[in-house]
């Protein structure tokens, strides 16, 4: 593609790629996103716990605003509590934005494995987190971990980007070799 060989017309269409996706998280797709995350996690814990489950919801009647609501048992009573959504589910827009711009940069097959091992990883750890968040207040272990993954969802969507950019190079300037010089 002749449009796509300088590097700025990436940087412009990775750019655009990520407005029209932000605006579709602003629009329900993180609702969708969310949900799905959701009963994912509650069909692992399901299995593992018989007593804990993650709802979303909104914080309040007249609040726009949504987080996560754990359930589960606290020192042998039941108890909820809640949890904000913005670092846990945003640096996915990063991730999605990413893995599109890849199918306009890389040819279909590079780009289908990139998008399953990266939403693999990541839809695996965020719900290894929410796991853990169930068990913020009957474990320390849980807890300490918890804190520690806490804000690591921006750092995780960027070093899967640095993987794909080493892996597959759609940044760097191709080197033309002109003959044999000596």
């Amino acid at each position: 593609m002749k449009l796509l060989s300088s590097t700025r017309n990436k940087i412009i269409l990775l750019l655009l790629i990520t407005f029209i996706v932000f605006t579709g998280w602003q629009a329900g797709l993180e609702t969708v996103y969310a949900k799905l995350v959701v009963s994912t996690t509650n069909y692992t814990l399901d299995v593992i716990k018989d007593d804990t489950r993650i709802e979303y919801k909104k914080k309040s009647k007249t609040s726009k605003d949504f987080e996560f609501v754990v359930f589960t048992r606290i020192d042998g009573r039941k108890g909820n509590y809640p949890q904000e959504v913005g670092g846990i589910l945003q640096p996915f827009v990063i991730i999605l934005s990413w893995q599109i711009f890849l199918f306009f940069v890389l040819k279909r097959r590079q780009a289908f494995q990139s998008l399953g091992v990266n939403f693999a990883i990541y839809l695996f750890v965020q719900i290894l987190f929410l796991f853990l968040l169930t068990g913020y207040y009957n474990s320390t272990v849980q807890e300490y971990f918890f804190t520690m993954m806490l804000d690591s969802f921006y750092i995780l969507s960027l070093i899967l980007i640095i993987k794909d950019n080493m892996l597959y190079p759609v940044f760097r300037k191709k080197v033309i070799v002109k003959g044999n010089q000596q």
